[in-house]
């Protein structure tokens, strides 16, 4: 008999069965309605705990913007609805009363003189930026102490908690070995990896969940702390414990710069917490995403806002998309025997059991068996009839702004990949070229100047206060542009600005077909996920996504 007839029949004898047996059915409904009385009594009766943690590293790593995240949040934190949550503030150098903000100021003007030695001599790096001690009154630094305190306060709290988790700062790589082991910054050059953190959690109780939110650099590595030790090797973690992150591991995020301005910030949190209070961190309205159309946005729908609408070059994960690349597959096992098919059956039974008391939200109100096997190559309708609403819409807008509509959507999204890429090579090459027109006049001009001052070998000798005096500066700067070669030497660094941002626009685009492709991937894996797992498996998955959809109730401040 044909698997998809033989699956057919099973569920129409299983609906048939439910429908005759109306007693049953009551008794299972007024069962699950008392389940869910007691979830939502031991929910209400749980606390909530809220770090905001992060900063930089040094006072030449803590961007203006770092300390914006948190004042933003700070603000809009009950229109969220986490006035509930006990919240604590760990930041850079903490309350210490040095000077830890690095900001640039557009109005700031640093003298030609000093511009021109920074570009002939040494390095323009940091030029513009200015300096001030930050204005959060956080409750600790940065610290991995700091830290430590915390996590033994929640071990001390109600077992039934939810520990929320937002981190703001850097992230550095893992190493050859373990790339999933990545790191974040904290203040005086400390850093916690994904294995550290993961065993510092530990010692909470079994009961308390954890979500976090990270914005850093290579922070997709932390989405393996469901994992022991942080470890995919290692088996899956009990604690329930789900999570948001700007990119994957071995790539860097957008967001952290010192621009005073917040209207050019562009980071992962930024759309992330305006889609869940429908207020911009510059204080303009939006409209709050609602995919499923249940009147509120979860924390999944806030997530898959920032990826149909961040103009970046991240590439957003969560920890389900990390549990479904480790234990789903693209293509069917290549054993397909009996046991196999009796598996697939069985989960198919369950499900088809839940579908008759609920509308799954997760099938789009579509017959999740199009087939016995979804491929990543197959017609997009095929795809879009077993995605999730959230998936739905992430692809159905993606297609949209890359201007896709073929069937054959991820051989589509691969070859836009591709054809930026080529585009991007070409204006390396040009890029290449103004590089070394640039090398060349700043040695001419380099050697001009050190002949006339042969101190300037050394950038702190005393004859450098003279140079920069008016009279110096004159000659300095009419030295530097015989033959027009200081302005052409501008004009090429203008010019190699320009060539870059092309470049960095391309990428954007790039990353919107990458993160099309993902997503395509999710709903595939997703798809075969319980046709080759084990129910206990199953159940773990739904647990983490169930974190994953977690909703703030704006007017309690509860769970939903």
């Amino acid at each position: 008999m044909n698997l998809n007839l033989l699956i057919r029949n099973i569920l129409l004898s299983i609906f048939l069965q439910q429908g005759l047996d109306s007693k049953v059915q009551d008794n299972l409904v007024d069962t699950k309605f008392t389940s869910s009385l007691i979830k939502e009594k031991k929910i209400n009766q749980q606390k909530y705990n809220f770090l905001i943690w992060g900063g930089g590293y040094s006072p030449t790593g803590n961007q203006v913007s770092l300390e914006s995240n948190v004042k933003y949040f700070h603000r809009i934190k009950n229109n969220i609805g986490l006035k509930e949550f006990s919240t604590k503030t760990l930041f850079a150098d903490g309350f210490d009363t040095a000077r830890d903000i690095q900001f640039h100021d557009p109005n700031f003007e640093v003298p030609e003189a000093n511009l021109l030695l920074a570009e002939i001599l040494g390095s323009t790096r940091g030029i513009y930026n200015q300096y001030r001690n930050n204005h959060l009154q956080p409750d600790g630094s940065s610290s991995i102490n700091e830290l430590n305190k915390w996590l033994q306060d929640l071990n001390k709290s109600s077992d039934q908690s939810l520990n929320l988790i937002y981190f703001t700062g850097h992230g550095g790589k893992g190493d050859k070995k373990t790339p999933w082991n990545t790191s974040t910054y904290l203040w005086n050059n400390e850093k916690v990896k994904v294995s550290d953190f993961t065993k510092k959690l530990n010692f909470l109780p079994p009961t308390q969940s954890t979500i976090l939110v990270m914005v850093q650099c290579y922070s997709g590595g932390f989405a393996n702390y469901v994992f022991k030790d942080g470890d995919p090797q290692k088996g899956l973690h009990p604690q329930p414990r789900a999570g948001f992150f700007a990119t994957v591991h071995d790539r860097v995020a957008a967001g952290c710069t010192p621009d005073i301005r917040e209207e050019n910030y562009q980071e992962y949190s930024t759309r992330f917490w305006e889609a869940l209070c429908g207020e911009s961190r510059t204080g303009n309205k939006i409209q709050k995403p609602d995919y499923n159309g249940d009147g509120h946005t979860s924390l999944l729908e806030a997530h898959t806002y920032v990826i149909i609408n961040s103009n970046t070059i991240d590439l957003p994960i969560k920890t389900s998309d990390v549990f479904l690349r480790k234990f789903s597959s693209f293509d069917p096992p290549k054993d397909t025997n009996a046991s196999f098919y009796k598996q697939t059956i069985q989960n198919l039974i369950k499900k088809g059991r839940r579908l008759f008391h609920q509308n799954d939200s997760n099938s789009s109100g579509q017959n999740f068996i199009s087939k016995s096997w979804i491929y990543r190559n197959d017609p997009i309708s095929e795809i879009l009839k077993v995605a999730s609403y959230e998936s739905n819409a992430t692809i159905k807008s993606l297609s949209l702004k890359l201007g896709l509509r073929d069937k054959e959507r991820f051989e589509q999204a691969n070859k836009k990949i591709e054809e930026f890429k080529k585009e991007r090579e070409q204006l390396s090459k040009s890029k290449k070229q103004k590089d070394e027109e640039s090398k060349k006049l700043k040695t001419k001009i380099r050697n001009r100047i050190k002949k006339e001052w042969p101190e300037l070998a050394n950038i702190h000798h005393p004859q450098i206060d003279i140079i920069k005096r008016e009279d110096g500066t004159k000659k300095l700067i009419s030295l530097a542009n015989i033959n027009n070669d200081w302005e052409n030497f501008k004009k090429l660094k203008a010019q190699i600005s320009a060539i870059e941002q092309q470049r960095f626009r391309l990428e954007k685009k790039q990353v919107l077909a990458m993160r099309l492709i993902y997503e395509i991937e999710n709903v595939v894996l997703r798809e075969a996920f319980p046709k080759i797992n084990t129910p206990d498996l199953i159940e773990r998955y739904s647990i983490i996504e169930k974190l994953e959809k977690t909703i703030f109730d704006q007017q309690t401040g509860q769970i939903k």
